[in-house]
């Protein structure tokens, strides 16, 4: 199921409907902080997983 262009426009002006103009841009940095959230807790799990340059040298240097 994918949504075109009339039916995401259609979504988006209901949720503006309903929410109005002062309560959007609240949401929508709630949406970034929670996004950026994600993706720092989502870096640390890989920084973890995968080995970084320093444990490399560290290795082949006696």
């Amino acid at each position: 199921m994918s949504f075109g262009f009339l039916e995401l426009f259609v979504l988006l002006f209901l949720v503006f409907l309903v929410l109005g103009p002062k309560r959007i841009p609240g949401l929508l940095k709630a949406l970034g902080r929670g996004v950026r959230d994600f993706t720092a807790e989502f870096s640390k799990e890989r920084e973890k997983e995968l080995p970084g340059k320093d444990d490399d040298e560290r290795r082949r240097d006696p």
